[in-house]
Order: C-alpha cells, then sequence, then structure tokens
C-alpha cells in the first residue's frame, strides 16, 4: 500500500511538470513611432533603383559605398557569361564621358571615383550586332 502511495505521488508530481508551459518572454523590446515624412539633404548618396518591367529591356541598379559605385545590369535577350555565342555581349563603362572600360560581367564595382558628383554612362553592345547599342545614364555623388 505504501508503495503505490509513493508510486501515485512520483506520478503525480511527473504529470504537473509535464503539464506546464513555459513561455520564455522576448529579450529586446522596442517600441516603434510611425514616420510621416522624412527629409534627406541633396548631398547624401542613396542607391538609384530603376523599375524593372516588360517595357525596359535594360534595367541597372546602382549603389554608392564611399568611393566605389556598385552597379548591377539586367539586360533581356544579352548574356555575359559567354555560353552562347548568338547573345554574347559585353558593357561599356563611361564616367563623366571617358570610356572607363569593356566589362563582360553583369555586376561589377566602379572604384577609384573622386569626391563630387559623377555622370556614369552604361552602353550594353551585342558581339554580334556592334551597332545595337542600349544606353543607360545616371549620376552618382561621392561623398
Amino acid at each position: 500500500m505504501k508503495g503505490i502511495r509513493n508510486l501515485s505521488f512520483i506520478l503525480f508530481l511527473f504529470v504537473l511538470t509535464a503539464c506546464h508551459k513555459d513561455i520564455p518572454e522576448p529579450e529586446t523590446k522596442f517600441e516603434v513611432e510611425p514616420v510621416n515624412a522624412i527629409e534627406l539633404a541633396s548631398d547624401i548618396p542613396v542607391s538609384g533603383v530603376e523599375r524593372s518591367n516588360t517595357k525596359n529591356p535594360f534595367y541597372v541598379r546602382h549603389q554608392v559605398r564611399g568611393r566605389e559605385v556598385l552597379v548591377e545590369c539586367i539586360v533581356q535577350g544579352v548574356s555575359f557569361s559567354g555560353q552562347s555565342a548568338k547573345d554574347k555581349g559585353k558593357i561599356l563603362l563611361y564616367v563623366d564621358g571617358k570610356k572607363k572600360e569593356e566589362i563582360s560581367s553583369a555586376a561589377f564595382i566602379v572604384k577609384g571615383l573622386s569626391s563630387g558628383k559623377h555622370r556614369i554612362r552604361l552602353e550594353v553592345v551585342k558581339e554580334n550586332q556592334p551597332s545595337s547599342k542600349l544606353k543607360r545614364e545616371f549620376y552618382v555623388s561621392v561623398p
């Protein structure tokens, strides 16, 4: 009888500890206040994004990081990987009207820009159609 009482007491403790839910509280608590409008200074460099749609065959996104500009291009019907000679193309990079280099990748970094405002022009040229060019131009402000 004493053994049954001890066994039922142990079972009761087991059930009591197994059925209790201990949900931890979040470690960080913060409140977010809604912002209606933000006024930005004109000299703060920001990333530029051009919306991609079916009418635009040449999509460019850029971001200024220090004295470098990160550029990403998506061009419909042009391959930069070199797998298809038919659609293979390259990007001609112009900075402030001067040709800097020919690029054979869709993402690249423009390095060594001086402080100030610069005009970046990109031209996509297909190797089998050198007269056909897609062009994009944007301005960046380097701090």
